[in-house]
């Protein structure tokens, strides 16, 4: 993995000779699936809510699915409540990202892939996980 900290500054603020800049979580996990893009690294950002009965028997089932569709690992993580996922195979992220998106009303994902989030993360994913790049 090659990263520099350039990566991390805004191009105007990189021109400008700044020293330091401001970051967020979001800047920090898209550098690194940027810097991992070759490698095609998937990481998934779990958002759990506050714990209550819902969030309880919705983690359980949401781990029950996902041992039930092979991802045992995964399983273990959730059920762990693990903030950060990270796949080396994106056929497994795919499957992981969508068996946690569809199989939960109270746990959240975000995708991460490629220097990409959201939306265009999710088409990269996809292409790469069912073979059309």
């Amino acid at each position: 993995m090659n990263i520099s900290v350039d990566t991390l500054f805004a191009e105007d603020e990189h021109a400008a000779g700044a020293v330091v800049t401001a970051l967020n979580h979001q800047d920090i996990v898209v550098a690194l699936s940027a810097a991992l893009a070759n490698e095609r690294v998937a990481v998934l950002h779990m958002l759990y809510p506050r714990t209550d009965a819902r969030t309880h028997r919705s983690l359980d089932h949401l781990v029950n699915a996902l041992n039930g569709h092979g991802l045992h690992q995964v399983a273990r993580l959730v059920s762990q409540e693990a903030h950060y996922l990270v796949f080396k195979d994106p056929v497994k992220a795919w499957k992981a990202f969508h068996e946690i998106r569809n199989d939960s009303l109270a746990i959240g994902v975000h995708l991460y892939y490629a220097g990409l989030v959201g939306e265009p993360a999710e088409h990269k994913l996809d292409a790469h996980a069912h073979g059309r790049d």
